[in-house]
């Protein structure tokens, strides 16, 4: 669960030249809603991009971060030393060290893909423990359309083309460093290591199993790289 403790460059500099990154998080915030005076949760918060983003749209809002990477949380510490309504602590998507009913909305980006599959039921039931009735989840990941075991060659193929798809556009876009990341995680991704790609409907499945509904799936532009945002409301 501390995937990013090995990584040694400068996470925000990876993403900051990566409009779907950027797109992204714009459409993340709107889903959200009015955030002031409500608690916000960043399930897997890296280095505190987006929570930096909600604090500055809502000042009044009291924002807790979660990341698995003891240097990811060390980061983000450091860097809301001076905002005392921003809380970073280190916890996963299957423990998380907080209340019951707690958070009015919970957001999470590119993080839920690297919690193994036998662990998704206890991650959603989570989720649902730590959200507030009618509390909404905002999840964003890069799905795959095609399920199966890993050496299915359709969905090899499937994760294939969307990870070299994705890393052309990166390229196209003068972001270079995260195309390389792209494409060195093909491997890790088709094996399974560390890197869990399945489909929006399978993550639903798992979120309405443990109480939550009124799903909608939003496609992040272009649509082909399986790059989706995924909100729920906890019933």
């Amino acid at each position: 669960m501390g995937y990013w403790d090995d990584y040694m460059g400068d996470y925000d500099t990876l993403f900051a030249k990566d409009p779907m990154y950027a797109d992204a998080m714009r459409i993340m915030i709107e889903l959200m809603g009015d955030a002031n005076r409500k608690r916000v949760l960043d399930l897997g918060c890296g280095s505190g991009t987006l929570i930096a983003r909600i604090a500055e749209l809502y000042p009044d809002a009291e924002i807790y971060g979660l990341d698995p990477s003891e240097r990811m949380v060390e980061t983000s510490v450091n860097r809301f030393a001076d905002s005392p309504n921003v809380h970073i602590a280190v916890g996963t998507a299957v423990r998380m060290p907080v209340p019951s009913d707690y958070v009015h909305c919970m957001v999470s980006n590119l993080a839920l893909h690297h919690v193994p599959p036998s662990e998704r039921s206890v991650c959603a039931a989570e989720i649902a423990r730590v959200l507030k009735p009618g509390g909404r989840l905002v999840y964003t990941d890069m799905f795959s359309d095609v399920t199966g075991p890993i050496d299915d060659p359709e969905r090899c193929k499937d994760i294939i083309v969307k990870m070299v798809g994705k890393s052309l556009y990166d390229i196209d876009h003068g972001a270079l460093e995260t195309a390389l990341l792209h494409i060195g995680d093909i491997p890790a991704v088709i094996r399974e290591e560390g890197e869990y790609f399945t489909s929006d409907e399978v993550w639903r499945e798992h979120l309405a199993a443990a109480g939550l509904g009124r799903f909608e799936v939003i496609n992040v532009p272009p649509h082909d790289f399986g790059y989706r945002i995924i909100t729920a409301i906890k019933k």
